[in-house]
């Protein structure tokens, strides 16, 4: 791009591919963050979409304004599935974190996370964390790099097609993110579950201990040690989701 002789082809192509990074950046895990100040984000979607340009053998010809709404309106539609398609990684173990916090007793004590504005569930931002850590620590955000320039190969600006395949890999996809978050919870529920077991055969056997009682701290307390113990395991499920996902961005986008 000539920054001293745009013309107006240009100057709308340039505009369509800033408008599927900048759907991208907005909607995808970690880069979505609050705490990110948006002229920050809009300065990195501007940079990458600068850098994209020259790979994109592609010129909007056309002058009216109403088809090219329509075309930006396409590319923020691309970008966001792409973004979306990557959260529901992030939205698994969130889901995880929720229902593990609730089944050791902690579902009333929240706090205010700052990545996304509002009050969750303590367990589910300290799993939030670490897969964020996890997520950088594998280059997952490498793969989303990869896939967001490999979009203008596979799918070129304004040629947005919602197909039937599409349609039924998202909802594959949101259906996996349920079996996902089953996963990442299933170690601590198994253990709340003996010791849950185990406190109905004492409830049982010896009537004269107070089980409400001592079932707070022991099922809270077995939960922490079960919540460390399982971050290996935690760690190897999202490296091969995180692995999965470069391979689940680009069905989607040959899908296109």
């Amino acid at each position: 791009m000539n920054l001293f002789q745009i013309s107006i082809s240009d100057a709308a192509t340039f505009l369509l591919i800033l408008t599927r990074v900048g759907g991208i950046l907005f909607t995808a895990p970690v880069f979505e963050s609050r705490n990110i100040p948006v002229p920050v984000k809009v300065g990195l979607a501007a940079a990458l979409a600068f850098i994209f340009f020259p790979q994109v053998g592609f010129r909007f010809e056309q002058k009216s304004v109403a088809v090219l709404a329509g075309a930006m309106a396409g590319e923020l539609a691309i970008g966001m599935i792409i973004g979306l398609a990557a959260r529901l990684i992030f939205a698994a173990v969130e889901m995880a974190g929720q229902v593990v916090g609730f089944q050791m007793g902690l579902g009333i004590v929240s706090v205010f996370d700052p990545f996304t504005q509002t009050q969750t569930s303590l367990v589910a931002q300290f799993k939030n964390l670490i897969a964020m850590l996890l997520f950088f620590s594998f280059n997952a955000h490498h793969l989303f790099l990869g896939a967001m320039a490999k979009s203008y190969q596979l799918v070129p600006v304004a040629g947005l097609n919602f197909s039937s395949p599409l349609s039924h890999l998202m909802i594959s996809l949101a259906g996996g993110m349920f079996v996902l978050a089953l996963q990442i919870g299933a170690p601590v529920l198994a253990i709340n579950l003996f010791v849950s077991v185990g406190l109905g055969v004492v409830a049982r056997t010896v009537p004269q201990i107070n089980v409400l009682i001592m079932s707070f701290p022991l099922t809270i307390g077995v939960g922490l040690l079960a919540l460390g113990m399982a971050v290996p395991f935690v760690a190897e499920v999202l490296k091969k989701s995180f692995t999965l996902m470069g391979l689940q961005l680009d069905a989607l986008l040959r899908a296109m």
